[in-house]
């Protein structure tokens, strides 16, 4: 059976407390600018896949199964 720490919940919260004062936290200017970094990428990722997503289903639904593309249906009068 495992036996309880000296000191407890309060022990650990001064220690990781004590912890957090030692990181190197970076600036808030890098902070923005490698935020803008990751929001650049993930935009070209997402297009990047968007456009494949297209390609293979244009190439896959008219060059392998000989499908027409889908036409909207003339509304009836």
């Amino acid at each position: 059976m495992a036996t309880k720490p000296a000191g407890g919940t309060v022990r650990f919260a001064q220690e990781a407390v004590a912890e957090l004062r030692k990181v190197t936290w970076p600036t808030r200017d890098a902070v923005a600018r490698l935020t803008a970094i990751v929001i650049v990428i993930s935009v070209l990722v997402a297009l990047y896949i968007f456009v494949f997503d297209n390609l293979f289903t244009i190439t896959i639904t008219n060059g392998l199964l000989g499908a027409p593309q889908a036409t909207p249906q003339p509304l009836a009068p």
